[in-house]
C-alpha cells in the first residue's frame, strides 16, 4: 500500500494543499499592497497551521498607514498600549481578502508618539 501525499483526499477549499493555499496568499498579498495607498516596510506570509495563511503588513513607526489600511479595507483599527513596555502603542487592523486574513501593524514608541497613534 502507498500514500499519494499530492493528490487531495476530498475536493473544495477544505482540502486545498499547503502550496495552492500560500501561492492564493501571495496573489491577495500583491493585489492588497497594489491597492493600498502606502507601501509597507515588511510583508510576511505566516501558516495558520491548518493548510492556509495569513499575510501581515508591518508599517515601521507609521499607525497613521493602518488607519488608511483600515479605511481602505473598511475595517476597524486598534491602538493599545504595548503589552511589555508602558510608553509604546500597538496600532492594528485585520481583514480578509479572498478568503485570506490580512493584518496591518505598526509599533511606535515614546509617550508622545503612542497618544499620536492613538488620535490618529
Amino acid at each position: 500500500m502507498s500514500i499519494n501525499p499530492t493528490f487531495p483526499v476530498s475536493a473544495g477549499p477544505a482540502a486545498e494543499q499547503p502550496r495552492d493555499a500560500m501561492m492564493r496568499a501571495f496573489a491577495v498579498a500583491e493585489q492588497v499592497v497594489a491597492q493600498l495607498p502606502d507601501q509597507p516596510t515588511t510583508i510576511s506570509l505566516e501558516s495558520d497551521h491548518r493548510a492556509g495563511f495569513r499575510i501581515v503588513l508591518y508599517f515601521h513607526r507609521a499607525p497613521e498607514c493602518v488607519l488608511r489600511f483600515a479605511a481602505e479595507f473598511d475595517t476597524e483599527a486598534t491602538a493599545v498600549p504595548h503589552l511589555t513596555e508602558d510608553t509604546a502603542t500597538y496600532t492594528s487592523a485585520e481583514c480578509t481578502v479572498s478568503g485570506v486574513r490580512v493584518q496591518a501593524w505598526a509599533l511606535v514608541r515614546g509617550a508622545v508618539a503612542g497618544a499620536e497613534a492613538v488620535a490618529a
